[in-house]
């Protein structure tokens, strides 16, 4: 079996719901370390039943603090090898961890990752969406100001959008997407490997018929702008007015707007609502 390298970090990815999603390298690793650091230990604890892992262990999360993140350091410089988990799948993708590998390449400490599984990775090879390029964004901003400048942001990507998403607001969030975005194909994945794993597929325009449930942790996956698509911009309200002055009528003017940038009806009508034409349809 691999010899545990002292002074290292092992970087571990454990499993994300179903307990069998794990190597058995990440097992061995995880009972041979001196010391695993945990997001939460309650969680841990019973993955560690499971594999009858009795390593020392504590826990390392967004709020400790800067003194025992040293101490951590002080024990890898010493000799020790220490391995770092989070709650489920791979650490330090939207899980804490960031800071104590800033740290570690400071003091030219080793780091060691060991692969498994990831909910980003396993929602996308389902997402029946371009597996390349993604753009992942970690959990969707709240605050709504930070989510219309991060739509904005990403808008034109030629890439598969993907971000986490909690059930209290996965509504919420595929309406402003919708509202920004436009009319784009979307997979949900819900549970991903647990019991009641679900993937929805549809359109952002449609999301309020796929019988959504607030239950369960969210992975949105939304398609990128086509290669073949103008993205759409502030020149297309100028476009918009014009057409308007002209004697066309507002669905006329879409219509014609859409076939110019490649875009569907819907995602215009979309684009101006945002905008506060309120009666663009």
């Amino acid at each position: 079996m691999e010899k545990i390298e002292p002074k290292s970090i092992y970087i571990v990815s454990t499993p994300i719901g179903n307990l069998e999603d794990i190597s058995f390298r990440a097992i061995h690793i995880l009972k041979q370390v001196d010391l695993i650091l945990c997001e939460d230990t309650r969680v841990s604890k019973t993955l560690f039943r499971y594999y009858d892992i009795q390593t020392p262990y504590q826990s390392y999360h967004e709020h400790t603090s800067q003194a025992e993140t040293q101490l951590i350091i002080d024990k890898i410089t010493s000799g020790q090898s220490v391995a770092i988990i989070s709650d489920a799948g791979t650490p330090l993708i939207s899980d804490p961890g960031y800071e104590l590998i800033q740290l570690a390449s400071e003091n030219d400490i080793r780091l060691i990752p060991i692969g498994g599984t990831s909910a980003v990775l396993n929602a996308l090879v389902a997402s029946k969406l371009p597996p390349y390029p993604f753009y992942f964004g970690g959990f969707f901003p709240k605050k709504e100001s930070k989510q219309q400048v991060m739509l904005q942001h990403i808008k034109s990507l030629e890439a598969t959008i993907i971000f986490y998403e909690s059930p209290t607001r996965i509504k919420k969030t595929l309406k402003i997407m919708y509202q920004i975005l436009g009319a784009r194909s979307v997979t949900l994945a819900r549970e991903i490997t647990k019991k009641f794993e679900t993937f929805y597929y549809g359109n952002l325009e449609d999301t309020e018929a796929m019988n959504i449930q607030e239950k369960g942790e969210y992975v949105i996956l939304i398609h990128g702008v086509k290669y073949d698509e103008k993205p759409l911009d502030q020149e297309v309200f100028h476009k918009y007015e014009k057409l308007l002055k002209e004697g066309f009528n507002k669905n006329e003017a879409m219509k014609m707007i859409a076939h110019e940038y490649k875009q569907s009806k819907n995602t215009v009508y979309a684009f101006l609502k945002t905008k506060g034409d309120n009666d663009a349809k």
